[in-house]
């Protein structure tokens, strides 16, 4: 039996190492590819633009796919599932919101135009909230992989600008949420928000302790979590004229 098809959705190429622990325990049971996208920088990108090439992507596929995405990744394949629910096969969001605007980016661009202070000082503190570490060297590193997320990967809006999207709801394909309980970015209400939308066998889980990037600390918990969810969903029915091969005969004695 074939396995199951997994592509990770990655507008972020610089935040992958946070990803990669979660992916590598999954590829031990799924197939797991990576779907990265970066623009050129000062080139206009729009989530139509992205959506675009996804589909391209995945149109030559004979099956659709389980898309997992986190952050503004998960919200861009949250609203492409809606829109091409026959290309995915489920919906995994990590740390994802129904309010669209509710990004680590859209909180660094209010602290950017609202503080006097540094960008490196407000990437400094921001990076202490999404990701607490006792690793000196993960300290040092964070901050500079959050600035180059800023100048050359996909985001929403700029200083001056905020750039619109439609608030999200559970799409029609089955759908699992999994957020932090301490992420100041998804508030402790966003399990409310999308209460209101995800359907029977949909779920929504709170990982305890977990802030912004817990998968990252949590890796072979979120993976199994994500694993239980991808085999409980059911395989599409195939509409098609039933033969005598579709049964079962009885042995006779």
């Amino acid at each position: 039996m074939a396995q199951a098809k997994i592509l990770w959705i990655d507008l972020q190429p610089s935040l992958h190492c946070l990803n990669k622990r979660v992916a590598q325990f999954l590829s031990r049971s799924f197939a797991v590819q990576r779907w990265s996208f970066q623009h050129d920088l000062d080139e206009s990108c729009t989530v139509a633009t992205v959506h675009d090439l996804l589909r391209q992507t995945l149109e030559p596929s004979s099956e659709p796919v389980h898309l997992i995405g986190h952050g503004i990744s998960g919200t861009v394949s949250c609203l492409f599932a809606e829109k091409y629910p026959r290309l995915v096969k489920s919906l995994t969001m990590l740390s994802v919101d129904t309010l669209s605007a509710n990004h680590w980016s859209s909180h660094y661009l209010e602290m950017r135009s609202q503080l006097p202070c540094s960008r490196e000082s407000i990437l400094n503190h921001l990076s202490s909230l999404l990701f607490p570490s006792t690793n000196p060297r993960a300290s040092e590193v964070f901050p500079s992989l959050l600035a180059k997320c800023l100048d050359s990967e996909f985001i929403q809006g700029s200083i001056v600008h905020h750039e619109s999207t439609s608030n999200l709801s559970a799409p029609t394909v089955p759908t699992l949420v999994l957020n932090g309980e301490d992420d100041f970015v998804v508030d402790i209400h966003s399990h409310d928000r999308w209460s209101q939308s995800l359907k029977s066998g949909d779920r929504y889980l709170c990982m305890k302790k977990g802030r912004h990037f817990f998968h990252f600390e949590q890796a072979k918990k979120v993976s199994d979590l994500i694993a239980s969810f991808i085999q409980m969903v059911p395989e599409p029915w195939i509409d098609r004229d039933l033969s005598v091969n579709d049964f079962t005969s009885l042995a006779r004695g």
